[in-house]
């Protein structure tokens, strides 16, 4: 009795998640998903490093490997309720921060730093060192402070964390909407 209860309780419990999962998601946000799913060779605008190109075309990034520079690919993203064709970077590049897993839900929220950051303080320089393509290379940086969350909306787990980052930042990525004789021609609508 008490197994079929638990079952019973257990299933009502996912039908309900899965219901109210269902009713967060927009109408508008669901369609342009459909519509991004159903026409792989459609977009509605290009970043400023894919105008002129078509999909899977090279492109490259502004920036050294840190910045978030380097060889990419034009691949289709929704954005917003947009199909964008955007420059996607293809180079593989890792970070081993080594970042305590430490979060709160309530304050005072634990204060941690990458191992580039560690005993100095916002502002100061650092070095950060990465693997770009299987090859280490080193970048000077400053440590940043930033407030790191994970988990639910509603309760949400936070941190703050100090990080070594990019002492100047990549040019902001801006859209450029495809007019409609692009559409028909290269796009086969």
């Amino acid at each position: 009795m008490k197994t079929t209860l638990k079952i019973s309780l257990t299933a009502v419990c996912l039908l309900l998640a899965h219901s109210a999962v269902a009713d967060l998601i927009l109408p508008e946000v669901a369609e342009a998903q459909k519509r991004f799913n159903d026409n792989p060779g459609i977009f509605d605008q290009t970043d400023q490093y894919c105008t002129d190109k078509a999909i899977d075309a090279a492109c490259t990034l502004p920036g050294n490997a840190f910045e978030g520079g380097g060889n990419g690919q034009c691949k289709r993203e929704l954005t917003g309720l947009k199909i964008s064709l955007q420059c996607q970077r293809t180079d593989s590049v890792e970070i081993d921060r080594k970042i305590p897993d430490t979060f709160s839900v309530t304050p005072p929220f634990p204060k941690v730093a990458d191992r580039f950051c560690t005993q100095k303080k916002a502002g100061d320089a650092c070095t950060v060192e990465l693997t770009h393509n299987g090859k280490p290379e080193s970048y000077p940086g400053v440590c940043a402070e930033s407030q790191d969350e994970q988990g639910y909306r509603l309760r949400p787990q936070v941190r703050l964390l100090l990080s070594c980052q990019p002492a100047s930042k990549a040019p902001e990525r801006t859209y450029t909407p495809v007019g409609t004789i692009k559409k028909i021609f290269s796009q086969s609508l």
